[in-house]
């Protein structure tokens, strides 16, 4: 039987709503796992009864986290953040791990579980960076991609054939402290900003900052990852 995954949703601050990109169900179906759309609900009942029945979570991507809930130094160059999904992800997160869960993150989920853990972020890429990577998405121009430096050491070292891969981009946030309790384990080839981050204690806990849910259909690795994640919650 598959193991049934939570997937976090995204939220429209315009309509109010929740709602999902498809491609975040798939390929977790695809990696053997039963996507769950977890509700906005961060009730602490709703909370332990999505911890009781998931076997793991997946922590998706999405609008920047709010400003009060890690040490900011620049608000002013935050978009405006999901609030519901901020307080019922950090709680989810720390119910999780607390529960031994197998957590994934994709782009905001990376950045999530930083500030979790304590860590901060950097606020506006090119604002605060001299990088020449264009890490957003601008429509209607192509989707942005760049080369990625996995460290050799690494469980996700496991999943390609080659130190340097190409991900997609859709974030103007990023990493900047790291917190105690991640390992940084990929690179931007170019500018050094972090791309990947594994769980050095505790339950199974990976994060990249691209969107393999986009393009795992076409660049070798990114369903393996997922696979791997999906197995660990089988245990």
């Amino acid at each position: 039987m598959r193991p049934m995954i939570g997937v976090t949703s995204l939220w429209d601050n315009d309509k109010g709503c929740g709602w999902i990109w498809q491609n975040y169900l798939e390929l977790i179906w695809d990696a053997g796992g039963m996507p769950f759309v977890l509700p906005l609900n961060a009730s602490d009942e709703a909370i332990e009864q999505c911890v009781s029945r998931c076997a793991g979570f997946l922590f998706t991507g999405g609008q920047d986290i709010a400003v009060d809930r890690f040490k900011c130094q620049h608000p002013e160059m935050c978009q405006a953040p999901a609030l519901p999904r901020d307080d019922l992800e950090l709680p989810l997160f720390a119910a999780a791990r607390k529960a031994g869960r197998p957590v994934f993150g994709i782009c905001r989920g990376l950045q999530l579980f930083n500030v979790a853990l304590g860590g901060t972020l950097i606020e506006d890429i090119p604002e605060l960076t001299q990088s020449s990577v264009e890490h957003r998405y601008r429509p209607p121009a192509a989707p942005s991609m760049h080369q990625v430096t996995i460290k050799t050491d690494c469980t996700l070292s496991t999943f390609f054939d080659a130190k340097e891969i190409t991900v997609n981009s859709y974030h103007h946030q990023a990493i900047d402290q790291v917190a105690d309790g991640l390992r940084v384990t990929a690179k931007s080839t170019d500018d050094g900003i972090i791309e990947a981050v594994e769980g050095t204690q505790g339950a199974y806990l990976m994060a990249v900052q691209w969107h393999p849910e986009r393009i795992y259909k076409e660049y070798a690795g990114q369903l393996a990852m997922l696979k791997h994640f999906v197995d660990a919650t089988r245990s």
